[in-house]
């Protein structure tokens, strides 16, 4: 055969063919292992052979040898390929080597995988076992701008956004170190120098038999998500500041109309004791109170829907009747019932059933629900209110034949300020406060409100539900006398208000009361009458603190120590009512308006205190 055709095959061996001296250096490669293994001259391919003992015992026997080597190619990836070598012809110094392009199950998988990688919509790595990344497929190329050396190893950190290097580095190595998967997300740069958020998923990869190979990993672009996310957090911080605004209003707006209504009640309790034989004081009078309590229930309301929103309320709880639940809520809705022409029809159980709750808190919710039965019934007609137990829990239903409710509003009905008024040019009143507070209350008692409706003309239904208490044990004890109710004692009061008007009709309401009160404007007077009257309570607004002047309370308590009970009126909520006058170092606040029997309770309760303690 001659030299040209031999050179022939050698060069068109569909396998690499090298030829290699005794010690292993590479003297000729043909076509195919030039391409396998790149244009260096000469090829590496076989520089281990020199260290393998099986390889050099072969040479010296003159005999064929076959393993397995890493090798290096074109590339920059390392495969572990079968290598045969065969001795050549005798006198011939240099041996035959042919490279196996048919590689092992796993690795043709690898190729498999690279090449289903590369066309994936997603960016994918890999690394291998000593942590280091050393494959990217083609759309992370794409999208950095990098080539594949420059981001093997660390390299692919540098298109990280520096903010989020440190936290990728030790996610990845931890969960690296555990053999875990993770999910991080970070900014990757793009090759326009954008950063996009990317959401990056790993999982540690093994063999058929094992054998942990590295991690392999995959990142979609979140960019627009994230920045929804960021949107969305943004507009949930500011609906929370509004809310929390909102409340704050509430809580002004109910103290702004407190105060002015507190005077007007006491004119009216002044009128009172005076309107015998005045039939036109009496037509006066009795206006001026339905308009206050009108006024009155309207800022209970707004203060009761503040103190449920910021979660200031408080329930005393105790065993409630069914049966007087029902009759408190009927007794306070009945006027605005009858007022309609609204006949109620109720259907209560037989049965002695009760709840755990707070009875006044309980009968006004049930009450709200009553109103706006009433409210929202345009003609008399009849409203009707069940209770039937069912599942261990009460249910008591208001159902009505009045506008309805649409289902584009029915998600909403509960909504604080919510109003669907359906009539055409009526206006049936409220701010939409009664049902809100009503759900609320029932919830505070593990219960709920919910609300059902066929739509505008079918009328409602509104179901509150609450938690049975369980059965009473049976008492063994006889009856117990009632106590007798002690006289209310009268108290020497040193009434400090700066409005003269306010100041004038509290007198009188005050001194009706049967207690003896020295009026005063501001401390000084205050100051130049306490020595001879001496009083036993001091009251005081706590709204209007420069009637006590720069040093508080200091001057009146150096001069009475403990010898009189300071109480403030306050038009706030009784929490902050109360942290605000105990600041001032009263020892008890009353929310206006002020009643006959609330100041000796107050009294009472503190001197009980000081006693007790």
């Amino acid at each position: 055969m001659s030299g040209a055709l031999v050179q022939a095959l050698f060069d068109h061996h569909p396998h690499a063919v090298l030829v290699t001296d005794a010690r292993g250096h590479v003297v000729a490669a043909n076509r195919a292992a030039a391409g396998l293994l790149g244009d260096s001259t000469p090829p590496p391919a076989l520089q281990h052979l020199a260290d393998s003992p099986a390889w050099h015992g072969a040479v010296a026997d003159g005999a064929a040898w076959s393993g397995t080597l890493p090798v290096r190619g074109a590339d920059g990836a390392v495969r572990q390929m079968q290598v045969m070598s065969l001795p050549a012809p005798a006198g011939e110094p240099h041996r035959i080597s042919l490279l196996h392009t048919g590689e092992s199950p796993s690795h043709m998988a690898d190729d498999r995988f690279r090449i289903i990688a590369d066309s994936a919509p997603v960016l994918i790595w890999m690394s291998g076992t000593d942590g280091r990344f050393d494959w990217f497929n083609k759309p992370w190329l794409a999208h950095t701008g990098r080539t594949l050396t420059q981001l093997r190893g660390d390299g692919w950190l540098a298109d990280v956004h520096p903010e989020d290097t440190e936290r990728c580095v030790a996610i990845y190595r931890t969960s690296f170190d555990e053999r875990q998967p993770f999910t991080m997300d970070y900014r990757l740069r793009r090759q326009d120098g954008q950063y996009r958020w990317v959401l990056d998923n790993g999982v540690p990869r093994f063999d058929g038999s094992g054998r942990f190979e590295g991690y392999v990993g995959s990142c979609v672009d979140i960019h627009e998500r994230k920045e929804l996310e960021e949107r969305l957090a943004a507009h949930t911080q500011t609906m929370r500041l509004a809310d929390r605004r909102q409340n704050e209003f509430l809580a002004m707006l109910s103290h702004q109309l407190r105060s002015p209504l507190a005077p007007i009640s006491n004119a009216a309790s002044v009128l009172r004791t005076i309107e015998e034989g005045h039939p036109t004081l009496v037509r006066l009078r009795e206006i001026i109170d339905r308009q206050v309590g009108r006024l009155r229930r309207l800022v209970d309301d707004l203060v009761d829907v503040t103190r449920v929103m910021q979660g200031e309320i408080t329930l005393v709880k105790g065993r409630v009747s069914v049966r007087d639940l029902l009759r408190s809520a009927v007794e306070t809705s009945q006027p605005k019932l009858d007022a309609a022409g609204h006949t109620l029809r109720i259907d209560a159980p037989n049965t002695s059933l009760a709840v755990i709750g707070d009875s006044v808190r309980l009968a006004q919710a049930l009450s709200n629900i009553l109103s706006n039965a009433a409210t929202f019934t345009p003609e008399p007609s009849v409203i009707s209110l069940a209770a039937k137990v069912s599942g261990g829990s009460l249910h008591i239903a208001v159902r009505d034949e009045g506008q309805g409710i649409t289902a584009e509003f029915l998600p909403f009905v509960f909504d604080l300020f919510a109003r669907h008024d359906l009539q055409s040019g009526g206006n049936p009143g409220g701010l939409g406060l009664g049902l809100p507070l009503a759900r609320r209350v029932a919830q505070l008692h593990g219960g709920d409100v919910k609300a059902y409706s066929e739509g505008a003309g079918h009328g409602s239904e509104f179901v509150l539900s609450l938690p049975l208490a369980p059965a009473e044990e049976p008492s063994t004890r006889g009856p117990v006398a009632a106590p007798t109710a002690p006289a209310t004692p009268s108290y020497r009061v040193l009434l400090l208000e700066q409005n003269p008007d306010t100041r004038y009709l509290m007198r009188l309401q005050i001194e009706l009361w049967g207690h003896q009160v020295a009026p005063a404007g501001a401390m000084d007077e205050a100051l130049r009458i306490v020595d001879a009257f001496r009083p036993e309570v001091v009251v005081c607004d706590v709204e209007g603190p420069a009637v006590l002047g720069p040093a508080g309370l200091s001057p009146l308590k150096d001069r009475l120590g403990h010898a009189a009970v300071f109480v403030a009126l306050s038009a706030y909520g009784h929490h902050q009512g109360e942290a605000n006058a105990r600041a001032l170092g009263f020892d008890a606040v009353i929310e206006k308006p002020l009643r006959p029997d609330t100041l000796h309770r107050v009294v009472e309760a503190v001197h009980t205190s000081a006693v007790n303690g």
